[in-house]
């Protein structure tokens, strides 16, 4: 215990009988009512310690009747006061206190309480009597001001008067008989003030015995209420929380108030008792005559009335003595509060308490806490991680004091630590970044030095802050490592992370700060070691690094790219055809190539498919390459082929033999049918005359060279159906060369050892069995497609003995052809001849309507006369100038109208 408050004398052996007592801030008076309806005001002395008597009113309340309430409300200078039951508003800066009104509409007022609602500036009354409760407003009626009344709606009935209401927000807290009640406001939007309205809702909150009393703990957020000789806490929803104490006086308390961080308590035979806020200590206890009255001063003022004297308790006058005794007894939380709310020490002196305090929690095992108060001082965050020596780099670790803790409370502290360095690090963090901005922009705030120290601060912290991590939360240890601006020690976090064989993060590093060679080792070293973590299983880490390195370091892909490929072709092609990765698309794809065909020539062919097909590359470099290695894969599949059978078994059609021949001869037919970017004669050159018949045959009508690749379908393929399908692809009636290909079919059924004939240009004779002319297929294929033909031209290059039997079936399909062309003219010269009829009626039609123009005639866009001006005419008979009119029609609209010249 020591003596927190020093009592002093206001005004002792008063000639009148005071009732109550209150303070006025501004002007630190103590107003004090008496018995008799006399008001007494005690202003503080300026030029001595204590109070003087300033006013003595003695008309306060004319009646004579005893003052039982006052309260000052400054705002708009006016007294309130409760005598015989009676509410009055007087003058505050009147030295008579005059009245300004009267509360006439309710009488046997027993308190009451002053508010101002949430998002208002009007201040509004609450009052009890007669166990109901009323609300009303201070404002102007008829030019003065007055207590208007206000509708407050509650379905509550009381038992007793309610008694000690106090205000928070817009909440009472008020007493009734024996329990005490929550009350909430709400206001009804209202057209005019007369008809303003407030709802209410009251609940119960507990009930008590002995006097009551409800104390705001604003600072604290809380409620304090009186209940016998124990003092109840909730918060401002009447709850209780964990935050919420109960403290126990020595006696029942017959008045309470709340002077952070003290709770003053009145009790009987006007003792005082004095209790910290904080843990319910005792602070000090003291015997004021017949004391029967408490107010709240200034802060660290309390006054004491009794009914002929006026005490001042004073915290200031032993307050430098106390804290010291406070810090010497290690009770830093009430030291810390009671300098907090004094001037008497200065910044450093409340930073150095601080300090001890902190170090006091840690040494408590209270290491959040300690961390916090830390923060708030902003003590050198260098300074607090000391208090972990082993976390500390060897050259920082000199004069450091680490106090002896048990694991699991080192544990705990390195947690704590952790959370602390999380909020430092970002700080530094944003000034670093702050002060890079400020830099670009020419507005730098920090010297070279400072930022110097900043950025080594934050890397001790981030490496600090790695090792925590390391043995209390180790799934944050990658993320850590990732933050764009982490800026852990790299030698050290390496040294650490291999340390701990925490090879992944160890990768991580690497990754995160573009250490390619050694993220890439180490995922090659891992993937070796049988008792590897899973995540370096395979080469999908691998591929995945090297998709996202680019163009910059292709040398470093191509390297690692052949470890790759001598595990996994396909994982090896993945490098450059990542379709998730837009750097593996923009990679330099010639210099891929030209990797691909020295190191791994089979990755050539899926890594072409894929940027022609997928990436839709156009270039006819790659185009040719991807034709070339699909030759070169056939030729080497076809020798292989063609030794395993008999020279008298039958060949198979293109892309149908078995095994890897037959697949990559579909892929090589395709791609030439889907290809326009090659050059068809390049590739020509490179396809042997003996075979890939099909390829030439596609490739020769790439080139319009027809006449060949027909030949080869039905001379050598023996391939009808494929003919067929060759001329329905090249068709076209519009192309000189195309639209002739189904007569080069006919003649190649018709005359198919033709030497005077270009097909045999480019084509080996001994590669072309002797073949008789097909001329029933012939005949089929005139009959088919008739309207494709030269009938004139296909006749003629039958043989001169061809029965007319045989060819009457194909005459008479030339004959329908020609019958379906002319009536097809016939319909069409028809539909078009109506067609005309009808335009020419519509333009008779126009031309013989009237129109007339005079002087009046205005243009309906201009409002102008149309005069000899060009002019149109609209559908429904408006005129406008033809100028007019192009400006401002719609274009689909100009055809309703009609340009005339004017005569």
């Amino acid at each position: 215990m020591f003596d927190a408050y020093a009592p002093s004398e206001v005004a002792l052996r008063l000639p009148l009988e005071i009732t109550c007592i209150s303070y006025q801030k501004s002007t630190q008076s103590i107003l004090a009512g008496g018995k008799s309806g006399h008001l007494c005001v005690y202003t503080a002395n300026p030029n001595r310690k204590g109070f003087k008597l300033a006013n003595v009113c003695k008309t306060f309340e004319r009646s004579k009747k005893p003052v039982t309430e006052i309260s000052i409300c400054e705002k708009e200078d006016i007294l309130l006061c409760v005598s015989d039951g009676q509410l009055a508003a007087h003058r505050l800066h009147d030295n008579l206190f005059e009245v300004e009104t009267l509360l006439h509409k309710v009488k046997s007022v027993h308190t009451y309480t002053q508010f101002v609602p949430k998002g208002s500036s009007e201040i509004y009354l609450l009052v009890s009597s007669k166990k109901r409760l009323y609300l009303f407003k201070w404002g102007l009626k008829d030019g003065q001001k007055e207590f208007l009344e206000v509708q407050l709606n509650y379905e509550h009935t009381f038992l007793d008067n309610p008694t000690c209401i106090r205000c928070v927000n817009d909440t009472m807290f008020l007493a009734a008989r024996d329990e005490y009640f929550l009350m909430t406001l709400e206001k009804i939007s209202a057209v005019d003030d007369e008809n303003e309205s407030w709802n209410s809702t009251i609940r119960r909150l507990m009930s008590f015995q002995g006097v009551p009393s409800v104390v705001p703990m604003l600072d604290r957020q809380l409620i304090a209420f009186v209940r016998n000789d124990i003092v109840v806490t909730t918060n401002f929803e009447g709850e209780r929380t964990p935050k919420c104490k109960e403290f126990k006086f020595s006696e029942a308390l017959l008045d309470l108030v709340y002077d952070a961080p003290y709770l003053v308590a009145l009790l009987a035979k006007g003792r005082v008792e004095v209790r910290s806020a904080l843990n319910n200590t005792r602070i000090q206890t003291m015997a004021l005559n017949k004391a029967m009255t408490i107010v709240n001063g200034h802060s660290g003022h309390v006054y004491v009335g009794s009914a002929f004297d006026i005490w001042q308790l004073d915290t200031s006058i032993n307050l430098r003595k106390n804290v010291q005794q406070l810090i010497s007894d290690r009770e830093f939380e009430l030291a810390i509060q009671l300098a907090d709310s004094s001037n008497v020490f200065t910044e450093d002196n409340k930073v150095e308490i601080k300090r001890q305090a902190a170090l006091n929690l840690f040494n408590q095992k209270k290491f959040e806490e300690s961390f916090a108060l830390y923060s708030e001082i902003k003590t050198d965050v260098l300074t607090i991680i000391s208090l972990f020596p082993e976390l500390l780099p060897e050259q920082m670790r000199r004069n450091t004091f680490s106090p002896d803790l048990a694991a699991n409370d080192k544990l705990r502290a390195m947690l704590a630590l952790g959370n602390y360095l999380v909020e430092v690090r970002t700080d530094y963090a944003k000034q670093i970044e702050s002060d890079q901005r400020h830099k670009a922009s020419g507005d730098r705030r920090l010297t070279d030095e400072e930022a110097r120290q900043l950025m080594i601060t934050l890397r001790v912290v981030d490496t600090t802050l790695l090792k925590c991590y390391l043995k209390t939360k180790p799934t944050l240890v990658d993320s850590l490592i990732r933050l764009h601006n982490n800026a852990c020690a790299f030698d050290d976090a390496e040294t650490i992370l291999k340390q701990e064989r925490r090879f992944s993060s160890l990768f991580t590093l690497y990754e995160s700060r573009k250490k390619h060679d050694l993220a890439l080792e180490l995922l090659m070293e891992q993937s070796r070691d049988p008792e590897a973590e899973p995540f370096f299983e395979g080469t999908d880490k691998v591929v995945e690094y090297l998709q996202s390195l680019g163009n910059s370091n292709l040398p470093l892909i191509f390297r690692y790219a052949k470890w790759v490929f001598s595990k996994d072709l396909e994982a090896g092609v993945s490098i450059f055809t990542g379709d998730d990765s837009e750097l593996a698309r923009n990679l330099d794809r010639r210099a891929v190539v030209d990797f691909l065909r020295v190191e791994c020539v089979h990755a050539v062919i899926p890594y072409l498919e894929h940027i022609i097909y997928k990436w839709e590359e156009s270039e006819a470099f790659y185009h040719e390459v991807l034709v070339e290695h699909y030759v070169s894969k056939v030729n080497e599949l076809f020798k292989c082929y063609v030794h395993a059978f008999p020279d008298d078994e039958n060949m198979t059609m293109a892309g149908d033999e078995e095994g890897d021949l037959g697949r990559f001869r579909k892929r090589l037919l395709k791609f030439l049918q889907f290809s326009n970017a090659y050059s068809p004669q390049t590739i020509l050159l490179q396809l042997t005359s003996h075979a890939f018949y099909e390829e030439r045959a596609l490739i020769l009508g790439r080139l319009k060279q027809h006449e060949q690749a027909l030949m080869i379908y039905t001379s050598i393929l023996k391939n009808l159906p494929a003919a067929e399908k060759y001329c329905e692809l090249y068709y076209n009636r519009h192309d000189e060369v195309n639209s002739q290909v189904y007569l080069n079919y006919f003649r190649a059924l018709v005359l198919p050892t033709d030497s005077n004939s270009p097909a045999y240009l480019s084509i080996d004779e001994a590669d072309v069995p002797q073949t008789q002319p097909d001329i029933h297929s012939a005949i089929k294929l005139l009959s088919k497609h008739a309207d494709k033909i030269n009938t004139v031209s296909a006749l003629t290059m039958l043989p001169s003995d061809t029965r007319l039997r045989i060819v009457s079936s194909a005459l008479n399909a030339v004959l329908q052809t020609a019958h379906d062309k002319a009536t097809s003219c016939a319909l069409q010269r028809c539909v078009s001849g109506c067609a005309l009829e009808k335009k020419e009626a519509k333009k008779r039609a126009a031309e013989a309507t009237k129109i007339l123009v005079n002087t009046s005639s205005e243009c309906q866009v201009c409002h102008k006369k149309i005069a000899l001006s060009a002019f149109v005419r609209y559908t429904d008979g408006s005129l406008a100038h033809f100028y007019c009119y192009n400006d401002s029609a719609p274009e689909k609209l100009r055809t309703l109208a009609m340009p005339i010249s004017p005569p």
